[in-house]
C-alpha cells in the first residue's frame, strides 16, 4: 500500500517531512547533510549514502540536570558534523522517537532547514534505494546557534507549569513506562510520569504499514481525544 504523499495529508507544516524521492535525488548536493539518529551500531550495518550518525539517545548534549546544553556545546556538535545554518539538514531513523529528537534539537538552537525523511530507513529500503557502510567525514563548518525559547520546557519551567490549567504535559513513551511498570532508556531517578500528564505513544503517530507519519486529520482525532489541542501549552517528553 502506498501511502499519500506529504503534500497530500494536509499538514500545517509540510515542510518539515522530506520525501524519499526528494532526498533520493539530492544525496549529493553539497548543501546537504543527512542524519542517522540510530544508535552507532545500527548506523555501522548500514545507513544511507553520506550519512552522519547523531543518536537521539545519548548523542545530543545536556546539561546536568537534563536541560538542553549551552549553544555553545551544540554549535561544536553541528559544526563537527559539517553542519553549518544554511545547508538543509534530513534527519531519520527507523522510523522511530529518536529522529524527532534529533531534529527538535536543530530546531531548537534555530537551524532554519530541518527535515525528517517520511517512513525513515524502512521505507526507503523497501524502495530498494542505495544503502552503504562508509563513513564519511565532512569537512568542519561553522554553525551559529539562536536558540529558540518557545520551543521549549526547562525542568524549571515545567515545575511551573505543571500546576498550570492551560498547560498539557504529553507524556509520548510506551504504556508500561508511563504507567511506572517499566523503565526506558537510561536509569529513572524514579518510575512514573508527571502528575496529570496524558499518554500517546510517539508509535501511535505512524501507520504501521509504511511507517509513515499519519494524515492530520487522524491525528487531530489522536491528539483531541486526549486533550491535546492548539488552545492548550503542550509540553512533550
Amino acid at each position: 500500500m502506498q501511502p499519500l504523499s506529504i503534500r497530500d495529508r494536509d499538514y500545517a507544516r509540510p515542510e518539515l517531512l522530506a520525501e524519499t524521492d526528494w532526498l533520493g535525488g539530492r544525496l549529493t548536493d553539497a548543501k546537504l547533510r543527512v542524519i542517522d539518529a540510530r544508535q552507532p551500531d545500527q548506523y555501522a550495518t548500514n545507513h544511507l549514502p553520506g550519512a552522519v550518525n547523531l543518536s537521539g539517545f545519548g548523542g545530543i548534549p545536556r546539561a546536568a540536570n537534563g536541560d538542553m546544553a549551552s549553544p555553545d556545546e551544540f554549535a561544536k556538535l553541528a559544526g563537527n558534523l559539517g553542519i553549518s545554518n544554511d545547508m538543509t539538514v534530513v534527519v531519520y531513523d527507523d522510523p522511530s522517537q529518536t529522529m524527532g529528537m534529533v531534529a527538535w534539537a536543530f530546531l531548537y538552537y534555530g537551524h532554519p532547514d530541518v527535515r525528517i525523511l517520511d517512513g525513515g530507513i524502512a521505507k526507503w529500503s523497501r524502495e530498494n534505494r542505495p544503502v552503504t557502510t562508509e563513513v564519511v567525514d565532512h569537512s568542519p563548518a561553522i554553525f551559529i546557534p539562536k536558540p529558540q525559547e518557545s520551543l521549549y520546557c526547562s525542568l524549571n519551567q515545567a515545575k511551573v507549569a505543571v500546576s498550570q490549567p492551560k498547560t498539557v504535559f504529553w507524556d509520548t513513551r510506551s504504556t508500561e513506562e508511563f504507567e511506572g511498570a517499566r523503565a526506558g532508556f537510561g536509569p529513572p531517578i524514579r518510575m512514573g510520569r508527571i502528575p496529570g500528564g496524558v499518554h500517546l505513544d510517539w508509535s501511535d503517530l505512524f501507520d504501521q504499514n509504511t511507517k509513515t507519519l499519519k494524515p492530520a486529520e487522524e491525528l487531530h482525532f489522536l491528539l483531541a481525544l486526549r486533550g491535546i489541542t492548539p488552545d492548550y501549552e503542550i509540553d512533550t517528553y
